[in-house]
């Protein structure tokens, strides 16, 4: 066999060849192939062409046997390649195109496995949500030693479900990426189980599990491998728990470090954490220009069901609330955009509309990230409306949460002044560095509205609405006197100096006439 290549061989690749060569000149081409198995974690990511070169060798008839070879080499050429990560395209192949009852376990599952690789390349994420679950269930129903006989290749099938499964929100992403970790370690595949254990730990760092996610971080940063492309969910990991904890520069590195990779699957998540790191006015304008740029870039992705779209969702409201324009993604059924509502509702000093709205969401298996801020709200809407009773109880589960988690960022879905007063009322103490933190990094024009009285919130919603003073104080019932004090400590709690200031900072929170 004859190579030519601008890089030398490292030692491992040489002995491979060394390897492969003797097994298939003494003992054919199954023997052979079985040497490129054994390999395929070593190489597959850092050495792709070298497992091309030894397929070039194999006989015809190896092809025509086991035609998952073909969606090997199909594969390894998308990988030598340097495409991005979700842009695998398959050829026609029997193993994939024909399924028969006479092919193989092996040539069934791998068929199956392009076709799942296939379909998420293309955005098609139910279509492989759907082939995922019937490769696990072929899998499940096989005879055990037509199984074993697959341990080493399965890892490289499962990461692939799970991937389908994960971006397609299906609650059984976690164990298909456990299970491919356990099955990766018991054959000795470091960097198969290291990206299982790293999309675990972006996973449960993403609902708000920190603790399990900090797990999955030791298990993926415990083999000794160099930083690649796919360790981008590790990377994100890292900077949404450092974010939780409030450590903004440690999180801004790993982001920039993920940054220098290609996000492939990760692509929403990464735009979920700049729009959580934009704060300055600069920030966000840059932030909303690479949201734009990257939904277009993956816009079949972005409008299918699924983790892609909600984290765009998530990453637009984040910024629509650091510019103060409230207008959350639609979809009612949706636990998060119910959230996000109720938020909204909040904010702007609706709290009737706020507690009803979480009072109506299910509390079961919710994630702790969206838990604690359904319960924040909840706390808060109640102390406004007050109900002290109510309130404490679901600041008290907030609380507890928050602390166990270490989820210290969430305090900020309610505004500082009404935290202080729940801490206070509660006896749970909110750390005083936390406090000042969000006060010193919001400038967010919603923090003053939950202060208001209901009084001022309709004087706020009725100047912007145009009317004159004397309309304003007839509307309401009121003399001009008492209007002039009202709007004096209106402006002084939203921190402007006039009746255009005060108009601009209703229109970018929603308010209008029919608030009033």
């Amino acid at each position: 066999m004859t190579i030519g290549r601008a890089q030398p061989l490292s030692e491992t690749a040489a002995a491979f060849l060394v390897r492969f060569r003797a097994e298939l000149d003494s003992h054919g081409w199954r023997a052979a192939a079985r040497v490129i198995e054994d390999h395929w974690d070593r190489f597959v990511l850092t050495e792709p062409q070298i497992l091309l070169d030894a397929f070039t060798t194999l006989p015809s008839e190896a092809f025509i046997e086991t035609p998952s070879l073909l969606i090997e080499v199909d594969y390894l050429r998308y990988i030598a390649s340097g495409a991005a990560p979700h842009a695998f395209r398959r050829r026609f192949n029997p193993a994939a195109d024909t399924p028969s009852p006479h092919l193989t376990l092996r040539d069934t599952l791998f068929g199956v496995t392009s076709r799942v690789a296939a379909h998420r390349s293309a955005g098609r994420i139910a279509d492989a949500v759907a082939d995922a679950t019937e490769a696990r269930r072929v899998l499940d129903a096989a005879d055990a030693d037509d199984i074993a006989d697959l341990r080493v290749a399965l890892p490289h099938l499962t990461i692939h479900w799970a991937q389908a499964l994960d971006v397609g929100d299906s609650p059984l992403a976690a164990l298909e990426y456990e299970q491919t970790w356990a099955a990766a370690v018991a054959t000795g595949q470091p960097r198969v189980a290291r990206r299982a254990a790293a999309s675990l730990a972006w996973m449960h760092a993403e609902q708000g599990r920190i603790h399990t996610a900090r797990k999955w971080l030791d298990h993926a940063t415990g083999f000794d491998a160099a930083v690649d492309r796919y360790d981008v969910p590790l990377l994100l990991a890292e900077a949404l728990i450092a974010l939780d904890g409030l450590d903004t520069e440690r999180a801004r590195q790993q982001l920039t470090q993920a940054d220098q990779f290609v996000a492939g699957e990760y692509w929403a998540a990464s735009l979920w954490l700049h729009s959580l790191l934009s704060t300055s006015p600069e920030d966000i304008i840059i932030t909303e220009t690479l949201v734009t740029r990257e939904t277009r870039r993956h816009v079949s992705r972005a409008v299918e069901p699924g983790a892609h779209r909600r984290l765009v969702a998530l990453a637009r409201w984040t910024l629509r609330a650091r510019r103060g324009t409230l207008r959350g993604p639609g979809g009612p059924d949706d636990r998060i955009p119910a959230a996000i509502a109720a938020e909204n509702a909040y904010r702007q000093g609706r709290f009737s509309e706020a507690h009803a709205t979480v009072s109506r969401l299910p509390s079961d298996d919710m994630p702790p990230r969206l838990q604690g801020a359904v319960l924040l709200v909840a706390a808060a809407s109640e102390l406004r409306l007050e109900r002290r009773e109510p309130a404490l109880d679901a600041f008290r589960r907030a609380h507890d949460l928050i602390e166990r988690e270490g989820l210290s960022m969430l305090y900020a879905t309610i505004d500082t002044q009404t935290l202080r007063e729940l801490s206070e009322a509660s006896g749970l103490p909110v750390d005083s560095a936390v406090l000042q933190f969000l006060h010193d990094s919001s400038d967010d024009p919603r923090a003053a509205i939950p202060s208001l009285s209901r009084r001022e919130r309709q004087v706020l919603a009725l100047l912007a609405s145009g009317l004159s003073n004397n309309k304003i104080a007839e509307t309401l019932f009121i003399t001009a006197n008492t209007l002039k004090s009202t709007v004096r400590n209106l402006y002084r709690k939203l921190g402007v100096n006039d009746r255009t200031e005060a108009s601009d900072l209703a229109h970018r929170l929603g308010l209008d006439s029919a608030t009033a």
